[in-house]
């Protein structure tokens, strides 16, 4: 009995290295999106600080009306801050700024590439992924 069975794991070799394979592309290509997203979350949390601690009115706060935000300078330290981070090339459009008085909220949409997903018969090429950060300036 034992020598009709011989060879048999042979057959089932290539089977199970296409699997792991598959496996190992679908996983490759989701830590990409999933990095992605990580990425941009941490540059809308930093653009969304700079915009609060730089864009505030100075003028404002010297005539004594406390703080506000200017939108002008909230707008050119997210684009700044965007801009060091190296996110603004893969934007799928402008950021979204929105000022509420002392609180700044920018979302962001960005695509992230496959890397195996490409090589299959009318597969994605890229995803794309959103964000949103708040940031609210207080005295201290």
């Amino acid at each position: 009995m034992l020598t009709r069975e011989r060879g048999s794991v042979l057959i089932l070799m290539p089977a199970a290295v296409l699997i792991v394979l598959t496996l190992a592309a679908i996983t490759m290509d989701l830590s990409l999106v999933h990095l992605g997203r990580r990425e941009l979350v941490a540059a809308v949390e930093a653009s969304a600080n700079d915009a609060a601690t730089y864009g505030l009115d100075e003028g404002a706060y010297r005539r004594g009306s406390g703080y506000a935000i200017d939108p002008a300078r909230a707008h050119r330290a997210v684009v700044q801050s965007l801009h060091a981070r190296g996110v603004l090339d893969d934007l799928v459009q402008p950021p979204t700024i929105l000022i509420g008085g002392t609180t700044i909220e920018v979302s962001l949409s960005m695509q992230v590439d496959y890397v195996f997903a490409r090589a299959l018969p009318g597969g994605p090429h890229h995803t794309t992924v959103s964000a949103t950060g708040s940031a609210t300036a207080v005295p201290r």
